[in-house]
């Protein structure tokens, strides 16, 4: 689907044919589709009228949605990785929040954040338990998640993130976002980059951090690189972003059932 999507003036036939290819994958399709996490006000009730109402970068997000329940949903799936599938999703959820107030296209900031930490989703899946014991051991390290990661597994989340993308096939600005994502925003980091910084930022603030490693900066200082409009905006809209995160979260985790 998203090699399909990333073409110039794809046929919506084609894009249909693909969705018909899975029964189960367009039926998860047509349910989110209808909940809150899209916030549609027409009922889709068939795959040619999602396709339409969505357009290619939300169905786009969608697909990636259920791609990603799916990539954690495996018998060694357990609390931790469900955590931080949660976690990946309320970052999609705030950057998705972030992207008008920043002057990007919601569904693309969606996508990113979503992705941002897909490096850890792999390294749990492959050593739950190893990973799991990590952060008991993690203070040992001044909470650098990294440096643990790496000490431990050869590889930390950011570096597995960028080979599986990149193994993957995945779009260029995707690959940056999950081998940066850690980066303080400054003049030499993409932008799409410092979004999902902030977005998974404001996570931890707000409390989705999986683990005790959470950020200590505060919203001041999570938003200091940013035009001091932008800023107030997001100052502003705070209390408002809990309640929009607990509801689409809620209807987003229902992909799970």
């Amino acid at each position: 689907m998203l090699r399909l999507t990333a073409q110039e003036d794809v046929p919506i036939n084609k894009v249909q044919q693909v969705l018909r290819t899975d029964v189960a994958f367009s039926a998860e399709v047509l349910r989110l589709a209808n909940s809150a996490l899209i916030g549609l006000r027409t009922a889709v009730s068939s795959v040619e009228q999602a396709v339409v109402l969505l357009g290619l970068e939300r169905l786009k997000a969608l697909s990636m949605t259920i791609a990603m329940r799916d990539f954690v949903s495996t018998p060694k799936s357990n609390s931790t990785m469900q955590a931080c599938w949660k976690y990946n999703l309320v970052t999609a959820i705030i950057c998705e929040w972030l992207a008008p107030l920043l002057a990007f296209q919601s569904d693309a900031c969606y996508t990113a954040g979503l992705l941002h930490d897909i490096g850890r989703l792999a390294i749990l899946r492959s050593f739950p338990e190893e990973y799991e014991r990590m952060t008991s051991v993690i203070q040992n390290y001044d909470f650098d998640q990294l440096r643990c990661e790496k000490d431990l597994f050869d590889i930390d989340h950011c570096e597995a993130g960028h080979w599986l993308l990149a193994s993957w096939d995945f779009p260029a600005d995707l690959q940056e976002v999950v081998a940066l994502h850690h980066r303080q925003p400054g003049p030499e980091i993409p932008e799409l980059v410092a979004v999902v910084h902030i977005g998974w930022q404001i996570a931890d603030m707000l409390g989705y951090s999986p683990f005790d490693l959470r950020s200590v900066a505060t919203i001041e200082e999570i938003t200091a690189t940013l035009p001091e409009k932008a800023r107030q905006s997001i100052f502003s809209g705070l209390d408002g972003l809990a309640a929009t995160v607990t509801q689409k979260l809620a209807a987003g985790e229902l992909v799970q059932a």
